[in-house]
C-alpha cells in the first residue's frame, strides 16, 4: 500500500506565476507533466510552458512553444519525444513533437482540426499517439511517420479527457457528451460506450495495473460531482463517490490503493477505491484545482496546480 488511509498534510510548496503578482490574474495552468528523470517539472498554460524545479518549483527556464493556449502536456514512456497540445478555441488545434532533453529548436508542429486540442497521450508501446478536441474526434498518429491512422468518431460534443489501456491496443475517451467510449486504436473502431454520468465527464485516470490478466479500473470525474469507478472493458460501473464539489482532476497513489481528487473548491479529496469513501480531505488551494499528478519518483508527493497560475507541491504522510 503506498500510503495509510488516514494522511495528512506535513510540507506544502507553493509556487504562483510571476504574471500573478501583476495587476492582471495569471492564466490558471491547464498541463503539467514530470520531466523523465523526475528532477524537473514543466507548466503549461496560455502564458506558454515553463521548466521549473521539483520539489521545490524554482523557474529553472521557459520551454519553446508557439501554441497560443496549452492544454496538455504528454512524454513518451522513453522519454524522448514530448507531445504539447492546444490552439485556438474555434479557429484551429495544433501538437508540437519536441526531442527531449533540451531545447529543440526545430519541433515538428501539426495542425490537427479547426478546433483546439484537449488532450495527447501516447499508446503504452508508443507506436502511437492520440488526440482529444473540442472538435468531438480523436485522432491516432503513427509515432514513427507522424502521419494520421485512424479516427475515433462517436462523441457528439468536446472530448475532454483520453487515456491508453496498458493493452496498447485500447483507448478510452470522455468529454462534453457525458459518455465513456472504448475504442480499437489502430482501426478507430468503437468497442464500448458507457453514459451513466449525467453531465461533462472532466477526466480519466487508469489504475496501475494489479497484476497481469486483471481487468484495468478506470476512474472517471464529472460535472455531476460523482467519481466513478469502472471496470469498462466490460462495461461494469463498480462503485462510486459523490462529492459536495466539482470534481476536476484525478491521479493514482503509485499502488492503486489510492484515489486522488482535485476539485473546484479548491480540496483535494482522498478516495479509498474498495469503498469509493472519502477518507481524507485536504487544503490544496485557491480556486479550482485544474492538474493533479502523482510524483513518479516519491510515492509521498502530488503535485497541483490550477488557477491564477499557482502551483503546489503536497507532501503526505503516515499520522
Amino acid at each position: 500500500m503506498l500510503f495509510p488511509v488516514r494522511c495528512v498534510v506535513s510540507i506544502i510548496c507553493t509556487v504562483i506565476s510571476p504574471l500573478a503578482s501583476s495587476l492582471i490574474a495569471a492564466p490558471p495552468i491547464t498541463a503539467a507533466a514530470f520531466a523523465p528523470d523526475g528532477k524537473l517539472v514543466l507548466l503549461g498554460s496560455q502564458a506558454g510552458v515553463e521548466i521549473r524545479s521539483w520539489p521545490e518549483l524554482k523557474l529553472i527556464d521557459r520551454f519553446p512553444t508557439e501554441l497560443a493556449n496549452v492544454h496538455d502536456l504528454a512524454f513518451s514512456t522513453t522519454g524522448r519525444l514530448l507531445l504539447v497540445a492546444g490552439g485556438s478555441p474555434g479557429e484551429s488545434g495544433f501538437v508540437e513533437v519536441h526531442r527531449w532533453p533540451g531545447q529543440d529548436s526545430s519541433p515538428q508542429r501539426l495542425k490537427i482540426g479547426d478546433d483546439v486540442i484537449y488532450r495527447a497521450v501516447w499508446s503504452a508501446n508508443d507506436d502511437f499517439w492520440i488526440t482529444a478536441g473540442a472538435d468531438g474526434l480523436c485522432r491516432v498518429f503513427a509515432a514513427t511517420t507522424r502521419k494520421q491512422t485512424s479516427q475515433f468518431t462517436g462523441h457528439s460534443r468536446a472530448v475532454l479527457a483520453l487515456g491508453c489501456l496498458p493493452d496498447g491496443k485500447t483507448a478510452i475517451s470522455a468529454g462534453a457528451d457525458h459518455s465513456i467510449r472504448l475504442w480499437e486504436i489502430r482501426s478507430g473502431k468503437e468497442v464500448r460506450s458507457l453514459d451513466n454520468h449525467l453531465d461533462s465527464v472532466n477526466d480519466l485516470a487508469i489504475q496501475p495495473q494489479q497484476a497481469p490478466g486483471t481487468i484495468p479500473l478506470i476512474a472517471s470525474a464529472s460535472e455531476d460531482r460523482t467519481v466513478r469507478q469502472w471496470q469498462a472493458t466490460i462495461g461494469r460501473l463498480v462503485r462510486f463517490a459523490r462529492l459536495s464539489s466539482v470534481p476536476r482532476a484525478l491521479a493514482w497513489s503509485h499502488s492503486g490503493e489510492q484515489l486522488f481528487v482535485g476539485c473546484n473548491d479548491g480540496q483535494l479529496r482522498v478516495i479509498d477505491p474498495a469503498t469509493a469513501d472519502v477518507v481524507q480531505q485536504l487544503s490544496g488551494m485557491v480556486g479550482r484545482v485544474h492538474v493533479l499528478l502523482a510524483d513518479p519518483a516519491d510515492k509521498s508527493r502530488l503535485l497541483i496546480a490550477g488557477e491564477n497560475g499557482a502551483a503546489k507541491m503536497i507532501s503526505l504522510s503516515a499520522k
